[in-house]
């Protein structure tokens, strides 16, 4: 899903933290899941979420309510408009344009309708004048009163005038032009369509830890291969073996690899036609067999190490257990507020709290504790040592080595 369509910023609706996740949509299923891990929120709480860029619609902004919006629901609106064409983007601006003249609410379902509901329209392009439309339709033959007239007696007729009253007659609109598109005249020329109902606020778990789009090199396809195939791990040996063998290959070597969709979202980019097969189908394995409560920990010592390779991701998977994620702690200003509860009573905190920046104490404290603030939460180890990044682990025997020579 290389366009996104809106930014979002998700956070508790009890504001009490500072935890919170932007978001790209259309975002995949476990990007949806990852958004959550960060906004943490609370049992019981619900989720607040702000659109803050609309890119290409922002015709949206005045139709589509912040706090109220279900997160999967949204998602599937972003992603239905991002497989519009040129001319399909236009003819939903029409039909959203004729739904705000209702002075109506306009539900994200109603939306969702209306962005299946394209192909549903005429669009004339670059028509976005009254002039314009009069002109068009008596050029083309939509006014039979004016066929057969000179050219110097059809250029004295009021082509505003007929434009209007063709407007006013069809229910039309015009959509300005825009970024991205021409713009035009549009109007409705059947019913429109309905989309099914999406009753859940929370997204789901989808059925696999990685999503893959395999291809074969076309300067090499073999005759009769499938050009592309989709792959989700793990997956059985008959499974894989019919997906390489569709691609016209007897093994993986020759198979351009690239990840659509991963349990943990930062890898994601990493996992490429550059990495063995194998090492791939083992992190999908890791990945299912590891614990949903683990996850938000996982994802945390990932960034903390600067994570960038496969292999590197399956050695920290059996390093978890070493680290401890707080996910109760959002900021340094949590780490300050937690350690003044520990050591002050509530009358010294309130007397002393308008005298400390709790920023800077925070920051101070996560340096003498070896802890790193994640989007996850407070990362630490269990022993109290530095959580080194991938490229210091490695480092480090070689330093070792040096000293030992």
């Amino acid at each position: 899903m290389d366009e996104k369509l809106f930014s979002v910023y998700l956070t508790s609706t009890d504001y009490s933290k500072l935890a919170y996740a932007k978001l790209e949509l259309p975002a995949s299923p476990w990007e949806l899941l990852d958004a959550l891990d960060k906004a943490r929120l609370p049992e019981g709480d619900s989720l607040y979420l702000e659109i803050i860029d609309y890119h290409d619609f922002e015709v949206l902004r005045s139709c589509l309510t912040c706090s109220a919006t279900n997160l999967p629901e949204l998602n599937d609106l972003a992603e239905r408009l991002s497989r519009l064409d040129e001319r399909q983007h236009t003819a939903f601006e029409g039909l959203v344009r004729v739904e705000l003249q209702k002075q109506e609410p306009l539900t994200l379902k109603r939306l969702r309708d209306l962005a299946a509901s394209a192909d549903c329209c005429h669009v004339v392009e670059s028509v976005v004048s009254d002039g314009q439309l009069g002109r068009f339709y008596a050029e083309n033959g939509f006014v039979p009163e004016v066929e057969g007239l000179p050219d110097a007696v059809f250029e004295l007729l009021d082509f505003e005038k007929i434009g209007e009253m063709a407007r006013t007659g069809e229910c039309g609109v015009y959509v300005p032009s825009g970024i991205s598109d021409l713009g035009g005249y549009v109007v409705q020329h059947s019913d429109l369509n309905s989309v099914p109902e999406i009753l859940l606020c929370r997204p789901v778990e989808p059925d696999y830890a990685i999503h893959l789009r395999l291809a074969a090199r076309h300067e090499d396809l073999p005759f009769g291969g499938t050009d592309v195939v989709e792959l989700k791990l793990p997956a059985e040996d008959s499974v894989l073996e019919m997906a390489v063998s569709c691609l016209g290959y007897a093994d993986w070597g020759a198979v351009e690899c690239t990840c659509l969709d991963c349990k943990v979202p930062q890898l994601k980019e990493h996992i490429t036609s550059a990495v063995p097969f194998e090492t791939i189908k083992q992190l999908g394995d890791v990945l299912t067999r590891m614990p949903t409560q683990n996850l938000p920990a996982y994802k945390a010592l990932i960034a903390a190490t600067e994570c960038q390779h496969v292999e590197d991701a399956l050695v920290l998977a059996e390093q978890l257990d070493e680290h401890i994620l707080s996910s109760a702690i959002a900021s340094p200003e949590d780490v300050a507020a937690e350690e003044l509860a520990v050591s002050l009573s509530k009358e010294d905190i309130k007397l002393i709290r308008p005298h400390i920046n709790l920023h800077t104490y925070g920051q101070a404290l996560l340096a003498s504790r070896n802890s790193i603030q994640t989007e996850y939460g407070l990362l630490e180890r269990r022993d109290g040592q530095p959580i080194q990044s991938i490229g210091q682990q490695k480092q480090e025997p070689r330093m070792g080595e040096m000293e030992l020579g």
